[in-house]
Parts: C-alpha cells; structure tokens; sequence
C-alpha cells in the first residue's frame, strides 16, 4: 500500500498526484485500488469530487471510498486490487502501509506554521520523520533556490529520506456547454481575458497556473473546498463576466465534474466556460518509482 498524505489541511495537489501514480502503476500490470474518506460526498460511500475526477480519468481503478477504510481495503481488494493507494493517509494508522509520501505545497509549506485549530498544520513539521518519501509540489511555481531552501528546511525537521519535486503542467483544454465537450488547444488561453471560479483547496495556485500559459486574469471568484454549485453560482459568476466584459470563464477539471452537469442546461448566457486540466511530473522519476512496491499478493486486511 502507498500512503498519499499532508501535513496540512488545505490542497497540495494530491489528486493529480494519485492520478500520476495509479497511471504508472497500471502501466506496469497493477490493478489498482483508490481508498479515500470521500470527504464533500453526499453520503459515506458516496464519491466526492475528487474520486469522481479519478474515475473519468482512469475508469479501469477501483474505487473504495468511506470513513472506514479497513473495511474498503478489504473490498478492493475482494473486487481484485494488487495494489492500494491511500488517499490522505498520513494521520490514518489503522492500516499498514509500504510507503508514507507527504506533500508540501511550494508555495505554502508550513501554512504559516502554527497546528490547527490557530493554522493549518494537523501535525508538527518534525513528523515528517515517518515519512518515507517527501514531495514538493507545484515545484514549477518557485525558483531553483527557494526550492533548495525548502529542502533545507525539510531535513532540518529530522527527515532523511528522498525530497522528489512535482510539477503541475497544463495538459488540455475543453469547453463545456450544452453540446458536450470540445477539445481546444492549451494555447487558446494566451492573452485571453478570463474570470477564473474555483472551489479547490488552492485557489491561488490554480490562479498562477493560468497565469503561466499567458490567460490574462479579470477575476478570481473563490468558493469554499467541495463546493456544491447551484445554478444561482452560475448566473452570478456569469453576471460578474459580463459587467467586467469577459467573455471566458475558466475552472478546473475537479470542478467540472461538479458544474459540467448544470452546463449542459441551455441558459442562453453570451459566456464561454473553459476546463483546464493539469498533469503531474515528478522528478527524479526513477527514483520515485523504485519506491512503489509492486508485484506483490495482497491480504485481505483484518
């Protein structure tokens, strides 16, 4: 099992990492099993937007969400995983696991270093000890210097593994609307004027990720983590394009799987809606993947 895990509450990234992985894993023979607390879903056992991101991009996995995940191991496994992937499993010690990764958001490792509930660390830096493997995301948003800091300051918490840095890249573009999904080059967004909307852990990241492919930002329209949108968030989104005379709004896939249902209603708005998906690269690559322990025969955890 390999544990994908925080020491902070809030997104690093780990979706497209725990779609990076279970790729690479597949591509080796495995079939494999997502565990993940579902959190957003409507009912225990229900997937969230995240594992509904996962499912439409790797349909082939098995998804097992739930509080307990003992009991969902037990039935990816049964439905035939070789190998189980823990989502935010750094804090979760009911089950055993091969290799505990962290991730720290380059651009907020610590999130101002102070433990929940005064910030937003759910453990102190020095458990990164536990840890087998440390990732630094969205690595392509800060310099080869302050990243050699960064690494500094993780080995100075007593942690002796490998640092690996990952990198968030925009890999397609579609629009959503009542006609379906239409693929349109990356490149579309240079110097294109667009309101971003957003309910991710990370708004700010996402908003530096657009800004890196040339989109010239309007807006940034941030609604809360697993925000349920209604069509009234549509309207008012709409609403504020128009008054700023933008004629594109920009989301993310994780929360396309949410909107692009009330998309596909007719409304007869005059605005375009625009999916960026991004694609994780981790480095050094071989590394990291003579960490993950394949080819192994599973138990049914007891």
């Amino acid at each position: 099992m390999i544990s994908i895990g925080n020491l902070t509450t809030g997104g690093t990234g780990k979706t497209p990492l725990v779609i990076s992985l279970c790729r690479g894993l597949q591509a080796r023979g495995e079939q494999v099993g997502v565990l993940a607390r579902g959190y957003g879903a409507p009912r225990d056992g229900d997937l969230n937007d995240e594992l509904r991101l996962i499912r439409d991009t790797l349909p082939d996995v098995i998804l097992a969400p739930g509080k307990d995940r003992v009991v969902r191991a037990a039935e990816a496994v049964r439905a035939g995983a070789t190998i189980l992937v823990l989502d935010d499993g750094f804090q979760h010690r009911r089950l055993a696991r091969d290799v505990d990764v962290v991730l720290l958001d380059a651009t907020s490792p610590w999130s101002g270093g102070h433990l929940l509930p005064r910030g937003l660390l759910r453990e102190p830096p020095s458990a990164l000890r536990r840890a087998q493997a440390v990732v630094i995301s969205r690595a392509e948003l800060r310099s080869p210097s302050e990243l050699l800091a960064l690494e500094e300051e993780i080995r100075a918490t007593g942690y002796t593994g490998p640092v690996f840095r990952m990198s968030l890249a925009p890999s397609s573009l579609f629009a959503i609307g009542p006609e379906g999904h239409e693929e349109r080059p990356v490149e579309t967004l240079k110097d294109l004027p667009v309101v971003l909307a957003c309910g991710i852990g990370n708004p700010r990241a996402f908003a530096a990720t657009t800004a890196s492919v040339g989109a010239r930002l309007s807006h940034l329209e941030e609604f809360p983590d697993h925000h349920e949108y209604r069509p009234r968030d549509l309207h008012a989104i709409e609403d504020l394009a128009e008054r700023r005379a933008v004629e594109h709004v920009l989301i993310t896939a994780k929360d396309a799987v949410k909107l692009a249902p009330l998309l596909a209603v007719p409304r007869g708005g005059s605005c375009t809606w625009l999916c960026l998906s991004v694609e994780a690269s981790i480095e050094p690559r071989e590394a990291w993947e003579a960490l993950w322990p394949v080819g192994r025969r599973l138990e049914q955890p007891t």
